[in-house]
Formats: C-alpha cells, structure tokens, sequence
C-alpha cells in the first residue's frame, strides 16, 4: 500500500472514532427526533443515521468496481489478511456496542472468565503475535514504531505483556 492509502485509511479510521463517540451520548428516544440535515431526506435523526450506513456501503461497492475496472484486485495474500482482520475486529467491537459496563465484569455461565478477561486475552494475544513478527521480520521494513500498544495488555491466564514474555515462548 502507498502512504497516501494509508493516509486515508488513517483518516477513516479516525472519523469513526469521532462518530462512534458521539453516537454512544445519543438515545433510543432521540433517534425519532426531526433532523433538518439533507441527508435524513425529511426524517428523522434515525432516517440521517441509516442514510449515513447505506450511503458508505454504496461507496464501498464503488471502490470494488473502481477496482475493478483499474484492474487493481484485492489479489495478494497480505492484502486479503489485513482486509480481514479488520473485519473480524470490527465484529468484536460491534458485539460490545449497547453492553453496560456491569456486563463486562459479570460472571458468565458455562464459562471461566468475563467478557472483559476475553476482550484482554484477544488484545494480548493480537500484540504478542504481531509483536514477535515485528521484531523477527519486519522491523528494518516499518517506517514507524506503530505496532506497539501504550497501554497495559494483560492476559487473565498468562499475566502482563512484556518483551521478556515474547521471547520466552
């Protein structure tokens, strides 16, 4: 990928950070509220929102056929994965979206830890791997030291994360 690709992915990544915090204040009761923004067409705050979902997935389908026609396929192996794992990430976060923060900590049935133990383990191991495969084949390739967490990862079962704990397994 070309650094103005991941420029733009950057950006995106940091809009839906800024419309997923805002969204989180809204309530149930204020979606039906009127919305004078063009784009809710008339509606609603919900109208505006639903607009917002279809509207970024008319785009998508865009960039595909764009692609397309450039020839320029999602075809490498390295591409499909990150393509993925985004996917996948994205699931998780969507699955804790509504959750109160009481869920997080509550025993669950039929299982040895907490959604909040599950969610530290999925971070821990995703920094463990990436982090080894940095320091054994990437890191004379990385531009910048973007790989590394600035918070606190700790696994329920295996403890902190460290470089000690890295190179050890």
């Amino acid at each position: 990928m070309g650094a103005e690709v991941n420029q733009l992915i950057a950006q995106l990544h940091a809009s839906l950070t800024a419309t997923l915090n805002a969204l989180s204040v809204l309530t149930d009761v204020e979606l039906d509220a009127p919305s004078d923004h063009p784009c809710a067409m008339g509606g609603a705050v919900r109208d505006l929102l639903t607009h917002n979902i279809d509207h970024e997935r008319m785009h998508v389908g865009q960039v595909y056929s764009a692609r397309y026609g450039l020839k320029q396929m999602q075809k490498g192996e390295v591409d499909r994965l990150m393509a993925e794992t985004l996917r996948a990430r994205a699931d998780l976060i969507a699955s804790l979206i509504g959750l109160p923060d009481d869920a997080l900590d509550a025993p669950l049935p039929d299982e040895d830890w907490t959604l909040r133990q599950m969610i530290a383990h999925t971070i821990y191991w995703e920094r463990h791997s990436i982090t080894d495969l940095v320091e054994t084949r990437l890191h004379d390739r990385l531009l910048t030291d973007g790989v590394h967490v600035d918070f606190d990862v700790t696994d329920p079962i295996y403890g902190p994360l460290s470089a000690a704990s890295i190179q050890s397994d």
